[in-house]
């Protein structure tokens, strides 16, 4: 079984390094043609792996309750369906820079966590899955980075926070539609409860992001975590994404920068060193 800190869990660590290097020494001399359709093929398998886990054990055995499983329930299932739509243009854009921090964040986060693995035989169909897909996520932007192809820029660090907020709003709007369509049981008042279901933090911390609660509620307006507009019946509740939007800002701009910075540190180096070649030119 996979536990944390078990053979089986760093052994997993262990190969998505090795992969992740792999990928990067192959491809870090390759044509941006090259680089971009290798990069394309692997995150638009990962797209079909979340929904084509559906015919395995053990969805395959629930279906079609299942079916929630390939929805946009959390932050790792939002990337893994619009990365590839977010990649498919070449010339870059903030949506690319976007998809750095959150990918690298969360795909990481989920090596050294590995919720959907633990408890679970190391090498069947699922855990291989598993760690596969969240390894996708962090180490396509990685070696986009690296290999050029797309370089975090210093100035999207703003809209960082405001992406994040919309990532978090199609995760709600995934679990309203998910009860509107019987996949889920409840009801949409179950939704302002933090504890139905809530694998992210659209609708406060709970379980795993409970680490979080004291780092973030100073952050937070009273009124986006008590039900100060009577939606609740006095029950106190995280009023849905919007509670998030300061602490977005407080920690995901400085968080942005410092994760990125050898990327655009990198970036500059070269710049001044192309317009000193140029200047040499026309010396």
């Amino acid at each position: 079984m996979v536990q944390i800190g078990n053979g089986y869990y760093f052994l997993y660590i262990g190969i998505a390094v090795v992969f992740l290097g792999g990928l990067i020494l192959v491809l870090r001399k390759r044509s941006r043609t090259c680089v971009h359709a290798v990069l394309l093929i692997l995150l638009f398998l990962n797209f079909a792996l979340h929904f084509l886990k559906q015919l395995f054990h053990p969805y395959i055995d629930r279906f079609p309750a299942s079916l929630e499983d390939s929805a946009l329930v959390n932050i790792c299932a939002v990337s893994t369906v619009f990365f590839p739509f977010i990649y498919l243009p070449k010339r870059q854009n903030v949506l690319h820079d976007y998809a750095f921090f959150i990918g690298v964040c969360g795909g990481v986060a989920a090596m050294f966590y590995p919720t959907g693995a633990i408890g679970a035989r190391p090498f069947i169909f699922n855990t291989v899955r598993f760690y596969f897909c969240h390894a996708i996520l962090f180490t396509v932007p990685i070696t986009a980075a690296v290999t050029g192809l797309y370089r975090p820029k210093f100035t999207s660090c703003v809209a960082i926070p405001l992406l994040f907020l919309a990532h978090q709003a199609i995760i709600a709007l995934d679990e309203v539609f998910l009860i509107g369509t019987g996949l889920v049981q409840g009801s949409f008042h179950d939704l302002l409860n933090a504890e139905f279901r809530n694998q992210s933090l659209a609708f406060g911390p709970r379980g795993v992001f409970m680490f979080l609660k004291p780092l973030l509620d100073p952050f937070v307006p009273w009124f986006f975590k008590t039900d100060a507009f009577g939606l609740n019946g006095g029950v106190p509740f995280y009023f849905p994404v919007l509670w998030l939007y300061f602490p977005s800002f407080v920690y995901l701009i400085p968080g942005y920068i410092l994760l990125t910075a050898p990327c655009w540190l990198v970036t500059l180096a070269q710049t001044r060193k192309t317009r000193k070649a140029k200047q040499g030119v026309k010396a």
